[in-house]
């Protein structure tokens, strides 16, 4: 039997990446997964990944999963993923806001219109997420938020500072950082529904497909100490949402974190990239 045995999960951004290798665990350990992103099959996109390969990849294994496209900045598309979701399983036990956008460069060299994309997919969109589905937790009286942040939410603090300290990540960990604050108000606000909201990050980084891509493109350097993958990030995940949302809300964690908790020391099932 699985920790998540009967529970139904949407997981956003779930084509590729992390979200992606939450899903295929999230499977293995009994949920009906609802795979979402905005690519539907294989070569819609640039980057290899989509809900086709990630639903079929749950289903050759014998687990249980659907996948429904969805652009986290429309609102409407939103509503229809947790209509949809309802419709297909009855309930909504799970939803992992997962799904966002990195665009890399300093303030001064970033373009208004990108800056705007960043913040209707990283904040935006988690916030119609969890707006849409709390009246189906809410109704259930029980529900696991889980919203992804990164280490790249905590700022610098004062300087004065090296010449390149955090280059070019400011507009994504300020919109990291809202997650976190935002999270940690919205769990106070639906707890006496029975609905948890947590952050999870991974505690270093994860070479994803996106990354991958990049690195080909561009020539940067190989990620060396990342991990492989996000499996970390899903067991970790499981750990969360096999817990009491009454219990268990309000926090903010990092992978390797949550699995120490629970007694797990040996990461070495966790491959971390050596090099090129």
């Amino acid at each position: 039997m699985g920790n998540l045995d009967g529970k139904v999960a949407i997981i956003t951004g779930s084509s590729r990446g992390i979200g992606k290798d939450m899903a295929l665990i999230f499977a293995k350990e009994g949920a009906k997964v609802v795979v979402s992103a905005r690519t539907e099959n294989e070569g819609d996109f640039r980057i290899p990944g989509s809900i086709a390969k990630t639903v079929g990849m749950i289903r050759e294994t014998g687990g249980t999963a659907i996948g429904i496209k969805c652009d986290v900045a429309s609102e409407e598309e939103q509503a229809e993923l947790m209509r949809r979701t309802a419709e297909e399983f009855g309930r909504i036990d799970i939803l992992v806001n997962n799904a966002a956008i990195l665009i890399p460069g300093a303030i001064e060299d970033m373009q208004t219109r990108h800056f705007d994309l960043l913040y209707r997919v990283v904040v935006r969109g988690p916030f119609v997420g969890c707006k849409t589905v709390i009246p189906y937790m809410k109704q259930q009286g029980y529900g696991h938020i889980i919203n992804i942040s990164s280490r790249g939410a905590i700022g610098p603090g004062p300087g004065p500072y090296s010449p390149d300290e955090r280059a070019g990540g400011n507009a994504y960990g300020a919109s990291k950082a809202f997650i976190e604050r935002f999270s940690q108000g919205l769990a106070a606000e639906v707890y006496k529904y029975g609905i948890a909201v947590n952050v999870l990050s991974p505690m270093g980084g994860v070479y994803s497909e996106g990354q991958r891509w990049f690195r080909e493109q561009t020539g940067a350097p190989v990620p060396v100490g990342s991990r492989e993958n996000g499996d970390m990030m899903g067991d970790a995940a499981v750990v969360i949402c096999a817990r009491d949302p009454k219990a268990y809300t309000g926090h903010l964690l990092y992978d390797e974190e949550v699995l120490r908790e629970v007694g797990i020391r040996d990461m070495s099932k966790y491959p971390v990239v050596t090099g090129s």
